[in-house]
């Protein structure tokens, strides 16, 4: 009867901070950002390619906004979480769409003189992103982007300029995949 009732509360208690699931990853609804404050789940989506799942992208922010320039324009934390549900995506793969995601959504000049902190942000995607993997991307006022693996911490990378231009990977006007937008948007 004890573990029973042990097993029945730690159900409940993962329901009321369980948002969704999609594509077998448990999505929490909020998570607590580095100095305390409460970021909700804006929304969440699947990146595909050619049909095959490769990740869940959530997306985390103090207030939910579908609203792209409110949501950039904002200089509170965000959260990007991107839980790898395919067996195995190729360091290259993984460097190639960081890439397009740059190119697309940033001017040549803006581009250029962000080039240091892109290269610092594909060094940190040093291996292959294997099924069950989680990166995390914070946005850390004053501070910058953080970028960990696995909840072990790869690296910061300061600047406020940088901010919106990894956001808009996801949320630009040239996104990874449109449907991923929509989802991160709460669409």
């Amino acid at each position: 009867m004890k573990k029973f009732l042990v097993a029945s509360c730690l159900f409940l208690f993962s329901a009321l901070t369980t948002a969704a699931e999609l594509s077998g990853v448990f999505i929490d609804d909020e998570i607590l950002s580095d100095n305390g404050q409460t970021l909700v789940l804006n929304g969440a989506g699947l990146r595909e390619k050619l049909w095959v799942d490769v990740y869940v992208g959530s997306l985390y922010l103090p207030k939910k906004s579908q609203d792209v320039a409110e949501i950039l324009s904002r200089p509170g934390p965000w959260r990007v979480q991107l839980d790898f549900v395919y067996k195995e995506v190729a360091r290259e793969k993984l460097l190639e769409a960081w890439r397009e995601g740059f190119e697309k959504n940033q001017s040549p000049e803006t581009l250029k003189q962000l080039q240091t902190q892109i290269d610092q942000f594909y060094a940190y995607f040093d291996t292959s992103a294997l099924k069950k993997d989680r990166y995390v991307i914070d946005y850390i006022p004053s501070q910058g982007i953080r970028i960990s693996k696995n909840q072990r911490q790869l690296g910061l990378i300061p600047g406020e300029d940088f901010k919106n231009a990894v956001l808009e990977i996801w949320l630009g006007n040239y996104p990874a995949d449109k449907k991923l937008k929509k989802g991160m948007l709460g669409l």
